[in-house]
């Protein structure tokens, strides 16, 4: 009896391997895929990451920005001068000024028999009220001369508001009076008042005298007229605002 065959044998395995070829291939292209896709999540999770810190520190530098806006700043440069005392005499010395963003926290007198020379220290004004570490010194205005120097200092965080001394045909004595710039600047006109050490030259005359910037405004320069010594003295003042 005749049996009829219903396909080729050798068609049919290679039908078979063809598809299991596929199908192994297949398996291999989604490992790949697990592959690549378990490779790429570190790195986009190291993306988001810097993304993440980029924002931080673009906050930051926002906040900052916000912060040098707020505070308590100089309002500008405009200087505005308080008439110390002294002779008539003399001619204009330069001006003894600190520079822009710092106020006086103290000064130096250079003397012999009369005031030589002056000079402040600066400190920078930091918004929060508080003078920070950084220290400048300004130019001297005056007559060269003399030769002790003599130092009047506000104490820690308080800076200069006025002067009070004696004065005739020059000045016989300076002291300074120091306050904090918080209470300055909230227009106070008598905010507490700490006074320097005070300055003298040999054998003081004189009359009593005082000069105080004007209310929420700090010193930052003196002025002076001057022939062979100090003849007469101006604080320089420079106001203060609160920004918001």
């Amino acid at each position: 009896m005749t049996i009829a065959k219903s396909g080729k044998p050798g068609r049919t395995g290679k039908t078979l391997w063809r598809n299991g070829s596929l199908r192994i291939a297949s398996l291999f292209a989604i490992l790949l895929v697990i592959a690549l896709a378990a490779l790429a999540a570190p790195q986009d999770r190291e993306h988001d990451r810097d993304q993440a810190r980029e924002q931080d520190r673009d906050h930051d530098r926002d906040h900052d920005r916000d912060h040098d806006r707020g505070g308590i700043h100089l309002m500008s440069r405009e200087r505005i001068s308080r008439d110390f005392g002294g002779g008539s005499g003399g001619r204009p010395s330069p001006d003894a000024l600190c520079e822009p963003g710092f106020v006086a926290v103290g000064f130096h007198v250079q003397t012999g028999e009369f005031f030589n020379q002056a000079w402040l220290d600066c400190a920078r004004l930091r918004p929060d009220g508080d003078v920070g570490d950084e220290r400048r010194m300004t130019e001297r205005t005056g007559s060269p001369g003399g030769r002790p120097v003599y130092d009047a200092r506000c104490s820690e965080g308080r800076v200069l508001r006025g002067l009070r001394g004696r004065t005739g045909a020059s000045i016989d004595e300076a002291i300074g009076e120091c306050s904090f710039v918080r209470e300055i600047v909230e227009g106070r006109d008598r905010p507490r008042v700490e006074l320097t050490q005070s300055i003298t030259r040999p054998r003081p005359g004189g009359r009593p005298v005082e000069a105080h910037c004007p209310p929420g405004a700090v010193v930052t320069g003196f002025r002076s007229m001057s022939g062979e010594y100090m003849d007469h003295l101006w604080i320089v003042c420079s106001e203060l605002e609160r920004r918001y």
